[in-house]
């Protein structure tokens, strides 16, 4: 259930060179001549120099309204093998599969993992075709690359590469799949059961949210298949996430691990969660102060780690985000609907933990990014088989590629058409580090307030304002402005704050019309359009 109603929020930031102990690089785009099969919200595997693409869709941004969502039509029914390098690719033929089989693996918004030559696919929403319904598929799949690649070559079917197994406990999909040493993380997701729409009528849909992080072990001798040592985390509000990014990260400690960014919809709200949370073999840490204003669903995404400096960096490459930077008033603006965006950002981690966010000075070429995979170049030199190793760079080097996902015509388009105005993003861009630079000019992201919350939003008399300072204590002010930027009332006087905020305050004699509610906290500002009825 989505909100169609958008309020502006606008918060000031500041431009800075990154002056920091931390190896500077920037970050270039261009398109590649490489052809691929417009997919998006699929598999993908990287086998022998060969890219491999299972499920998903080969039509756009799904429809919102029931019995119009995932057609069938629009599912990738081809197992796609794609060389990079001879720029040529070859297809087998999924309906060949076994019927339980053929629908689970393509399915949309699977949760997928690579562990040398077999792909695991857990989950995923579809049409199971002997109940005529659509669900989220209680399953995980193996798949055999290297058989995958022989009976392309040779021109047989796919059935003998794919072995699966029924658990209730994998009928997830919107969620991520990783692994630390030899246990896996299903992490977050839901389990979504009956025809999609934004708005549940009549018993349409059931959704769970699993609210857990699944942890198991999966052993596989190329014959028998299972799942061993289950246990799950739960906590049923900051783990009440899907469409997230679930990204290796080496953290302070050294530790390896993973951090999820992002991820819909909050428990109480129709938004994206903004803070991370940090997931090592031993612990999990939600960083409850941070602030992620610039990406929240899943996209195009790789880490760079600078051992030298221990600092962890995270890039989002476009996709869909609450907020929008614009970069000449320098303000962040709120878009509840959470469009489609053009911007590349970054996440640091420097080597006691703090995090940063900042604005990369360069753009996505168009509205995509979004479900889309990144592809990292063979020839980079990585740390833990999965991060960029910063170190070994030099000079201008290419890291990877960005593949697939959703290209939308505009920002907001899944209250229109998304079938006419959006499609599968056919375009592969490659993903340059330039070391060669001294600085870098990003604009940084200040998080000096957090969970600002301005409401009712139209009001009558009484405004209610909330907010967190997350850092200490900090001087804070609330002031009223009409339009034009002039000054109208001080709502709460310079005072000394920490922690959570709650205030209610009688507006009286404003008259109906637009205003602008600023809250400051330090030397961070948010405001927020009211409007004022009477």
């Amino acid at each position: 259930n989505r909100s169609i109603q958008w309020v502006f929020f606008v918060l000031f930031v500041s431009v800075v060179t990154s002056t920091t102990a931390q190896q500077p690089f920037a970050v270039y785009l261009q398109p590649s001549s490489i052809n691929v099969p417009a997919t998006h919200s699929g598999a993908f595997a990287d086998w022998n120099g060969k890219w491999i693409f299972i499920g998903g869709r080969i039509d756009g941004l799904h429809i919102m309204q029931a019995m119009q969502a995932f057609p069938t039509y629009g599912r990738n029914d081809s197992i796609y093998i794609v060389d990079p390098v001879s720029n040529t690719h070859t297809s087998l033929d999924a309906t060949l599969l076994q019927p339980d089989i053929y629908q689970a693996v393509t399915s949309s918004n699977m949760e997928f993992y690579q562990d040398g030559k077999y792909l695991y696919m857990i989950g995923g929403y579809g049409k199971m075709s002997a109940q005529n319904s659509w669900i989220t598929f209680p399953s995980i799949v193996s798949v055999d690359l290297d058989c995958l690649e022989l009976a392309a070559a040779s021109g047989t079917g796919p059935g003998a590469c794919f072995r699966q197994i029924i658990d209730t406990n994998m009928a997830v999909a919107g969620g991520m799949l990783e692994k630390i040493d030899s246990t896996y993380y299903l992490t977050f997701g839901h389990r979504f059961d009956g025809l999609y729409a934004a708005v549940a009528m009549g018993g349409m849909f059931t959704q769970q949210y699993t609210n857990e992080i699944r942890r198991f072990s999966i052993q596989d001798d190329g014959v028998n298949l299972s799942i061993s040592n289950y246990s799950a985390l739960q906590d049923t509000t900051v783990y009440h996430r899907r469409d997230l990014n679930l990204v290796p990260q080496i953290y302070p400690s050294g530790d390896y691990g993973f951090t999820a960014f992002g991820g819909v919809f909050q428990k109480n709200a129709d938004l994206p969660y903004l803070t991370p949370i940090d997931i090592t073999a031993n612990t999990v840490q939600h960083q409850s102060t941070f602030n992620q204003n610039l990406s929240q669903y899943t996209s195009a995404v790789v880490p760079v780690y600078d051992s030298t400096n221990n600092f962890m960096h995270t890039i989002f490459f476009g996709g869909m985000s609450l907020y929008t930077l614009d970069t000449i008033t320098q303000t962040l603006i709120q878009d509840t609907l959470v469009p489609f965006v053009t911007t590349v950002s970054k996440i640091s981690r420097d080597g006691t933990g703090g995090l940063s966010e900042f604005k990369l000075p360069v753009n996505m070429p168009a509205l995509i990014g979004s479900n889309a995979v990144f592809i990292l170049d063979p020839l980079m030199p990585l740390k833990n088989n999965r991060i960029v190793n910063l170190n070994q760079l030099s000079g201008v080097t290419r890291i990877g590629y960005i593949v697939g996902g959703i290209q939308s015509d505009y920002p907001n388009v899944g209250q229109l058409d998304p079938v006419g105005m959006s499609r599968p993003n056919a375009q592969v861009i490659e993903v340059f580090i330039d070391k060669t630079v001294s600085s870098t000019h990003e604009l940084q992201i200040k998080n000096a307030v957090n969970n600002l919350s301005v409401y009712p939003n139209p009001l009558k008399d009484v405004l209610n304002v909330d907010f967190t300072v997350p850092y200490g204590t900090e001087t804070c002010a609330v002031q009223l402005f009409n339009v034009e930027g002039r000054l109208l009332r001080t709502l709460l006087q310079e005072k000394k704050l920490s922690g959570d905020q709650h205030f209610q305050f009688q507006l009286g004699s404003i008259k109906p019309g637009t205003y602008l509610c600023r809250v400051r906290v330090g030397d961070t500002v948010k405001g927020v359009k009211l409007v004022v009825e009477r």
